[in-house]
């Protein structure tokens, strides 16, 4: 496929080459390598499409700083969603037909990226997702779609095994009921669905859950709800503006669960502990990834360039693009052009063991990377990276401290959460 996008960054860098100036890079004389990207740039979620934005940004920069692919530079165009379904469509539909980009990333919510994905579906572009956890996104059958985040059901399996396990060996900690807190959404319910099915498969009583809709200006009603079903842990999934006023909303009701356990999503963002503070300490987050756990050499120069740690949805993002990277040289390498079927191809056959072409390791909690096919309890799994696992951090002393599992714990649960 002819691309119509040629960076004018790559002009100014070839006529710099051929005019000898130093430091810059100097690429073969052909049409970029050219990614789509769809996230929130603007709106509530900003701050999660930003650090997505810059988890991908570092890795197309580290790839061209290299020399891009094979003398081939790698180019980024992004599309703002504004976190709407339909502005998430019309700009992967912009990405595919105006800029013909040769794959997308995207989309973080999980509402956005089933409509995109079926936009991408028929255009026959493929379409990788690092963060969006719907279990219904592999599961339509989609031969563009593939995953790297954990699948809800992935999320909620670990978080109900870490709730059992820590019950078990810990004569003070309480883990015979759970209730959920999340939002009316798909991928909500979703969580209220596992959360039920993991907690009875492991003889754990679920006590039911507490919907709100998201963006609300006031849960107190609903976290009052919550405080009466008396659960011994509360299961959480929020976005970030809805899970710094389920935190502030906890202390003015003077509700204190003894756990609190959140799926990683607005939990691990910078903005939280901004807006909550010493609030948050004790509460739990499962998440893709914490900083110390593995890849340090990337955290700290993620910390440097943009000074925030960087958290589970930027190394999901890092991670992806490198995956995305080592498939373009997996096909230049095999004498065939970049296009959209031989990236599905190779996205199709790719296995990544515990590092990428640049030698630098899988900086996720799992060595392995494969987009595979399964079926669990009824539902099937296309394209699904199914070697995704989580890590279990507690907020403690405003940083994310991992807890388990226990070959990486830095630090033993404090229980009950202090939220102070």
């Amino acid at each position: 496929m002819k691309k119509k996008v040629v960076a004018l960054t790559m002009a100014a860098t070839m006529m710099a080459s051929s005019l000898g100036l130093g430091g810059v890079t100097a690429y073969a004389a052909e049409d970029p390598i050219v990614i789509g990207a769809v996230y929130p740039m603007t709106g509530d979620l900003a701050d999660s499409g930003k650090t997505m934005q810059q988890g991908i940004d570092m890795a197309v920069e580290e790839i061209n700083e290299e020399g891009g692919v094979d003398g081939q530079e790698v180019k980024v165009i992004y599309g703002d969603s504004k976190g709407d379904s339909a502005t998430g469509m019309t700009e992967a539909e912009r990405l595919i037909t105006q800029e013909n980009v040769d794959v997308l990333i995207g989309c973080y919510q999980s509402g956005v990226t089933v409509t995109v994905a079926q936009i991408a579906e028929q255009y026959g572009v493929p379409l990788i997702t690092a963060n969006a956890t719907s279990d219904a996104l592999t599961s339509n059958g989609y031969k563009y779609f593939f995953r790297l985040a954990p699948t809800n059901m992935m999320f909620v399996r670990d978080m109900i095994d870490f709730i059992k396990e820590t019950s078990e060996k810990g004569s003070n900690v309480a883990g015979k009921s759970v209730a959920v807190f999340t939002d009316n959404s798909e991928v909500g319910q979703q969580t209220c669905e596992w959360a039920k099915y993991w907690a009875e498969e492991n003889g754990i009583e679920y006590l039911g859950e507490i919907l709100y809709t998201s963006g609300a200006a006031d849960l107190s009603s609903e976290v009052l709800q919550l405080k009466s079903m008396e659960a011994d842990v509360v299961i959480a999934d929020s976005y970030v503006s809805d899970a710094i006023l389920f935190t502030k909303t906890l202390n003015e009701q003077g509700y204190k669960p003894n756990m609190v356990i959140c799926k990683g999503n607005g939990f691990t963002e910078a903005a939280y502990l901004e807006g909550v503070g010493s609030l948050a300490n004790g509460i739990v987050v499962a998440t893709e990834f914490v900083v110390g756990s593995k890849g340090q050499e990337v955290t700290d120069k993620y910390l440097e360039k943009y000074g925030e740690d960087m958290n589970g949805h930027s190394a999901e993002a890092y991670t992806t693009a490198w995956v995305l990277i080592d498939a373009f040289k997996n096909i230049k390498a095999a004498g065939e052009e970049i296009e959209r079927d031989s990236v599905r191809d190779e996205l199709e056959a790719i296995k990544i063991d515990k590092s990428f072409s640049n030698g630098k390791e899988i900086i996720l909690p799992y060595d392995t990377i494969a987009f595979e096919e399964d079926e669990f309890n009824g539902s099937p799994y296309l394209n699904q990276n199914l070697s995704a696992t989580l890590t279990v951090t507690q907020i403690q002393g405003e940083k994310y401290v991992p807890i388990w599992p226990d070959d990486i714990a830095a630090e033993k649960l404090v229980y009950p959460a202090e939220y102070k």
